[in-house]
C-alpha cells in the first residue's frame, strides 16, 4: 500500500492527523470466544464510506458510520447493506456518541454536529467547540460529552486535551458549558480516541517512544478526572477502540490489525498484519443487522482519498 512505504516519520505525522475518535456504546455477550484472528476468520467489505472513521450502534441495533465526507445511516436489504447520508452537506467527520435519542457529530470544521434518531435523521451543527482538531467522542456517566482534541491539527499547532461539554438538561441541543477537563503534554502526548465505561474514561494516545497505548482515568464523583493509568500498549499507531463485556477491541491503524485485550489489558489475539487497509474503529456487531460474533470495522486507506478501494469501506470480520 503507497502510504506504508513512506518514511516512517511522515507516515506517523500522516497517520495522526486523520485518525479519529469514539462513542460509548458498549458491546459484547458472547459465550464463545471471540475469533480476533486470521487463522479463524476473515473480513468482507460491506459499503462504501470515503475515509471510514467511527462506528456507532444505539441500544435497538441502528448503526452509524461516520467518515471524510458525512455521517451515514446503515441498512440492509436482503444482503445487501447500504449507506444513508444525514448531513445535507458535506464535512470531515471523526468521533460519534449518542445520549438518549440524539447522536452526536465531532467535525474537523471545528464543530459540534446533532441529530435527533427520527426515522429520517438529519444532522445540524449545535456547537462551536473551538477546537483545530476535534476527533474522539464520548458520553459520560452524567451526561456530558467528551471530545479528545489532537492527534494533530491540519491547521495549528497541537494542542493535546480532553474537553468536557455540558448539555442543557431540557434541551440535548444546546451545549451549555465547554471547560478543559483532561489537559495533556503536547511533547509526550498525541490523543486520539476515547470511549467511556461507569464511572471511566478510556483514551488512546501515542506518546513515545511507545507507539500505542491506551489509557483509563476514573471520573471523580465531582466530575474531574482522576490519575491516569496505562490499561495497555502495542507497537502500532492507535485509532479507536471500543469496550466489550470482558476485554477491549482496537485498531491498530499502522498496523492494519485489529486486535483483543482481556479486562486486565493482556493481548488476547489479533489479525495478521496488514490483514485490514488503516483501520480507524472496531466494534463488535449487534442485531438487527449483525450477529453479535461479527466484528465491524472501518477502514481509512490512504488519508485524504476518498475515490479508491484502498480502504473507504465499513468492512465485517467474521468467523470462517
Amino acid at each position: 500500500m503507497p502510504l506504508l512505504r513512506t518514511p516512517a516519520l511522515l507516515l506517523t505525522l500522516l497517520a495522526l492527523i486523520g485518525c479519529d475518535g469514539g462513542s460509548t456504546t458498549n458491546a459484547g455477550n458472547n459465550s464463545a470466544p471471540l475469533c480476533v484472528s486470521s487463522s479463524c476468520g476473515s473480513k468482507t467489505r460491506l459499503v462504501t464510506i470515503p475515509d471510514a472513521e467511527n462506528i456507532l450502534f444505539t441500544p435497538s441495533g441502528r448503526l452509524f458510520v461516520s467518515g471524510g465526507v458525512n455521517v451515514y445511516e446503515i441498512s440492509k436489504s436482503g444482503s445487501t447493506y447500504s449507506a444513508t447520508p444525514l448531513l445535507a452537506g458535506s464535512g470531515n467527520f471523526t468521533g460519534l456518541a449518542l445520549r438518549d435519542e440524539v447522536l452526536y457529530a465531532n467535525c474537523f470544521d471545528g464543530q459540534l454536529y446533532a441529530a435527533r434518531l427520527t426515522a429520517q435523521p438529519q444532522l445540524v451543527p449545535i456547537h462551536t467547540l473551538g477546537l483545530a482538531s476535534p476527533n474522539g467522542l464520548a458520553t459520560g456517566p452524567d451526561g456530558e460529552l467528551y471530545v479528545v482534541n489532537g492527534p494533530l491539527a491540519t491547521s495549528a499547532l497541537p494542542v493535546p486535551k480532553i474537553v468536557r461539554l455540558k448539555l442543557d438538561a431540557r434541551d440535548p441541543m444546546k451545549v451549555v458549558e465547554q471547560s478543559d477537563w483532561l489537559t495533556l503534554d503536547v511533547l509526550q502526548s498525541q490523543p486520539n480516541g476515547v470511549q467511556v465505561r461507569g464511572r471511566t474514561l478510556y483514551f488512546s494516545e501515542s506518546s513515545a517512544p511507545t507507539m500505542g497505548r491506551i489509557r483509563s482515568v476514573p471520573i471523580n464523583a465531582d466530575g474531574s478526572p482522576g490519575t491516569a493509568q496505562t490499561f495497555t500498549s502495542f507497537n502500532s499507531l492507535p485509532d479507536d477502540f471500543s469496550l466489550t463485556d470482558d476485554g477491549l477491541l482496537a485498531a491498530y491503524f499502522s498496523g492494519g490489525q485489529i486486535a483483543l485485550f482481556d479486562a486486565n489489558g493482556a493481548l488476547v489475539s489479533a489479525t495478521d498484519a496488514l490483514s485490514f487497509e488503516s483501520p480507524s474503529q472496531v466494534r463488535l456487531g449487534q442485531p438487527p443487522l449483525f450477529a453479535t460474533t461479527d466484528i465491524l470495522v472501518t477502514e481509512k486507506g490512504l488519508l485524504g482519498e476518498n475515490d479508491s478501494t484502498i480502504g473507504n469501506v465499513l468492512s465485517v470480520f467474521r468467523p470462517n
